[in-house]
């Protein structure tokens, strides 16, 4: 049974800064890493809970360095290697601060080791030495990959979330998006609220186990 989100909470996650994957990052796809700035809609691309799953958008977001300072919101959060955990991520990877990111259970101090929760990207910048925010680019694009429903994958080797359309979400979208999107999904549009949920957990403002430092 498709479990169908209430948005309440999750929403609040995605109000402050921006969503998507920075130009660099490998994904896993059926003929080995591909970057996502090459992926194209239809592409396989290997999920954690659905092999291999169509991209069925990609839509993209441009942020100057001018933008970034007078919204540090906007910035992008800096993971170096092993940020999270072993392999998490292989290479170093840069999210829009408000994506969300696939963090283990006992990372966590409040939950079970093996309840994997996602957590903005923004919560852990600063934790320690490998996460960071990244406040000096010029420009950064932000790709935001779309699947039937909300995918957890691997980016240079960290799970990271596919873009999750809502209401609230898409009002952040500019409007050519919203378009593309009501194209691509027709019969979910206009008001997305059928989206399939994620499946984890989602938490902000998380306490950390002292080790993750």
């Amino acid at each position: 049974m498709t479990m169908v989100a209430d948005f309440s909470k999750e929403d609040a996650l995605a109000k402050t800064g921006v969503t998507g994957i920075c130009a660099g990052a490998n994904l896993r796809t059926p003929c080995g890493g591909r970057r996502v700035e090459f992926l194209r809609q239809g592409d396989l691309v290997v999920t954690r809970d659905n092999g291999l799953q169509p991209v069925r958008m990609i839509w993209t977001r441009t942020v100057t360095a001018n933008e970034i300072a007078a919204d540090p919101s906007l910035a992008p959060i800096v993971l170096r290697p092993r940020a999270v955990g072993p392999m998490m991520p292989q290479r170093t990877l840069s999210v829009g601060s408000a994506h969300r990111l696939l963090i283990p259970g006992w990372r966590l101090l409040d939950e079970e080791d093996s309840e994997s929760c996602l957590v903005p990207a923004r919560d852990i910048a600063g934790l320690n030495d490998s996460t960071f925010i990244d406040r000096a680019p010029d420009e950064v694009t932000y790709y935001n990959v779309v699947f039937d429903e909300h995918q957890v994958f691997a980016a240079n080797g960290l799970p990271v979330e596919s873009f999750l359309p809502t209401p609230d979400s898409l009002k952040e979208t500019p409007k050519q998006v919203r378009e593309d999107f009501k194209k691509v999904f027709p019969e979910r549009a206009p008001k997305f609220a059928d989206y399939p949920a994620p499946r984890y957990k989602l938490r902000e403002r998380v306490s950390y186990n002292p080790d993750f430092a």
